[in-house]
């Protein structure tokens, strides 16, 4: 049984233009898409403005059950929608039945920290700077000091090749992050797979490609769902395992070829 057939009781059907929840109401529920798009907005001086566009599989809401505040803005159907809706009594046995959600609830929470710490830097920054121009003296002209340029775009390091489509896609970093755009947290990996996968068989942050002491290794990230295959055997999870040019790689039912020089295609 699929995790979501446990919670086929919780699922509620919303048609096209119906609004979920309102910015500033009180909730307990969030909500994971099974079907359809919503669209979360906010009223900025009397318009609205479109925050995100969600579709199967994402999850919204969480805050309500986390924190128990307002909503901070308003859920309204884009399409005719299926959407399992999560309370606070059924949230624990839904982060055990798929821990995918939790781990990507703690991104979503870890990048909204980063951001607000990136925030407060820059302001005590620019306070620091402003104090610091009372005693300084005048200054007939400042030089710009030029931002220094990437020498060049970085060269690849290995590729890997869509065995359906032939698609290629470069491996240019020595941590290259596999899986699909999460317009929950807005992250993108190195590797987008999204069009690989319409199905959306693919985890949003699936694996990683480590390239270390001159070997490239795999390893599959925590809470995969659809599980990583090399040559065919399933991947452990989170155990780094070698790979070599040649090997063929399946995330999920999405196979691609891995190669260490530009593939002659």
């Amino acid at each position: 049984m699929k995790w979501h057939e446990a919670f086929a009781e919780n699922i509620v059907s919303v048609p096209k233009g119906q609004i979920i929840f309102r910015e500033g109401e009180i909730g307990t529920d969030m909500f994971i898409i099974q079907k359809g798009k919503v669209r979360i907005y906010k009223d900025v001086d009397g318009y609205d403005q479109t925050l995100a566009v969600f579709e199967k599989g994402d999850f919204f809401g969480e805050m309500a059950i986390l924190e128990g505040l307002p909503r901070t803005a308003t859920a309204e159907a884009e399409e005719d929608c299926e959407l399992i809706k999560i309370n606070s009594a059924n949230f624990v046995t839904m982060i055990k039945a798929n821990p995918e959600i939790a781990i990507r609830i703690m991104r979503k929470l870890s990048l909204r920290l980063r951001e607000t710490t990136e925030q407060l830097q820059k302001v005590m920054h620019a306070s620091t700077a402003i104090f610091a121009t009372y005693d300084a003296p005048p200054v007939a002209a400042q030089q710009e000091q030029e931002v220094p340029k990437e020498e060049k775009q970085r060269k690849a390091i290995a590729y890997l090749v869509s065995k359906e489509t032939k698609k290629t896609f470069p491996i240019v970093r020595e941590v290259t992050i596999i899986g699909r755009y999460d317009r929950v947290t807005g992250q993108s990996p190195d590797v987008d797979l999204s069009d690989e996968d319409p199905n959306r068989y693919i985890s949003r942050r699936h694996a990683i490609i480590l390239y270390e002491d001159n070997e490239f290794k795999l390893i599959e990230e925590i809470g995969v769902v659809n599980g990583t295959f090399l040559n065919g055997q399933r991947v452990p999870n989170g155990v780094p395992v070698p790979i070599k040019d040649g090997d063929e790689i399946a995330f999920a039912n999405v196979r691609l070829t891995f190669h260490e020089a530009p593939p002659d295609i």
